[in-house]
C-alpha cells in the first residue's frame, strides 16, 4: 500500500509553549495499514507507546512552566522574616536571648511576593515570651500571615531569700539573685540593688518570689505618733524643738507634727529618720 507522507516546517514562528516546542519536533508522519509510525530528526522512528510517552512529558512541561503554575511563597521565607524581626526589634539585640518561631502548615500556598517581605505586630503584643509576628507582601497579589514566635531572655532578678513580714525593710539577708526569663515577669523586676535594699515590703513575701514594683515602697521614716525632731528654719535662723509626728513619712513626703510645748499643728518635710524639717 503507498505510503502517505506529511511535512511541516515552521521556521518562522517560535513554539509558544513547552508542548508546541516538543511537537515541532515531530515533522514527518508516515501512516501504513498495519502500524503507525512517526520520525523525527535525529529521533528516528517513534511507535505510540513512545508517542504517548512523549506527550506526556510535554504535558509535564506545561504544569511547571512559569506561565502557567508560579511557585509559591517559599515558608520558610515567612518564618526568617519573622525571626529577623524578634532579634532585631524584641530582644534588644541581647546576645543571650533566643528566639523560636512556630511551624507553619505546610499545606498554605502564598502567591510568591514581588517585593521583599514587611514584619510587624499588632499592638497589645508582648516583647518577650509568646507572642505574635506579623508578615505580609505588599505586591501585585497582596496577603498577610501571623507567625507565632516564643522569645526567651534570661535576666537576673532580685528575689526573697526567705519569707518576709510586711512592713520589712529589706537588707541584704532578705534578698537572693535568680536568673529568670523576663518574658515570664509581666508585672516587672529590678535588677539593680539599690532599687530593693532599704525599701519596705507592702505585703508578705515567700521564699523565691520575684520583687515587683508595686510590691515595694520607700521606708518609713516618720511613723504616726512618734516622737521627732522637728528643725525649723527661718532665712539663716535654724532652731530645733520636739514634736510630735501625726502620720507616717517617708523621706521627702510632707507630714503633719505637733508642737509638744505649744501644741500648735505644722506641716514639714521628712528629711531622714525621725527628722522633720518646718519652713517659717
Amino acid at each position: 500500500m503507498l505510503a502517505q507522507v506529511l511535512h511541516a516546517t515552521n521556521e518562522r514562528r517560535k513554539p509558544s509553549s513547552p508542548v508546541t516546542a516538543v511537537m515541532s519536533m515531530l515533522t514527518t508522519i508516515s501512516l501504513h495499514s498495519n502500524r503507525t509510525e512517526i520520525t523525527a530528526p535525529g529521533v528516528g522512528n517513534l511507535t505510540p507507546s513512545s508517542l504517548r510517552r512523549l506527550a506526556l512529558a510535554a504535558a509535564l512541561l506545561a504544569l511547571t512552566s512559569p506561565a502557567v503554575a508560579q511557585q509559591p511563597q517559599p515558608l520558610d521565607s515567612i518564618r526568617d522574616a519573622a525571626r529577623a524581626y524578634a532579634t532585631q526589634e524584641l530582644t534588644g539585640r541581647d546576645e543571650h536571648a533566643t528566639v523560636e518561631i512556630g511551624r507553619l502548615d505546610s499545606r498554605l500556598r502564598l502567591e510568591r511576593c514581588d517585593r521583599p517581605l514587611e514584619t510587624f505586630q499588632t499592638p497589645g503584643q508582648r516583647n518577650g515570651g509568646r507572642t505574635t509576628i506579623g508578615v505580609r507582601c505588599v505586591g501585585q497579589a497582596p496577603w498577610t500571615i501571623y507567625v507565632s514566635a516564643r522569645i526567651t531572655r534570661h535576666v537576673e532578678v532580685y528575689t526573697a531569700a526567705r519569707s518576709l513580714a510586711r512592713g520589712t525593710r529589706l537588707g541584704q539577708e532578705d534578698v537572693r539573685v535568680m536568673e529568670m526569663d523576663a518574658g515570664n515577669l509581666a508585672h516587672g523586676y529590678f535588677t539593680d540593688p539599690e532599687q530593693v535594699l532599704g525599701m519596705e515590703l507592702r505585703r508578705p513575701s515567700r521564699p523565691g518570689e520575684v520583687f515587683t514594683p508595686v510590691m515595694l515602697a520607700p521606708p518609713r521614716l516618720v511613723q504616726r505618733g512618734q516622737s521627732v525632731v522637728v528643725q525649723a528654719e527661718s532665712g539663716a535662723a535654724r532652731v530645733t524643738m520636739r514634736g510630735e509626728a501625726l502620720e507616717h513619712g517617708t523621706e521627702g513626703q510632707r507630714i503633719r507634727v505637733r508642737n509638744t510645748r505649744s501644741d500648735r499643728v505644722v506641716e514639714g518635710t521628712v528629711i531622714g529618720e525621725g527628722r522633720v524639717r518646718v519652713t517659717m
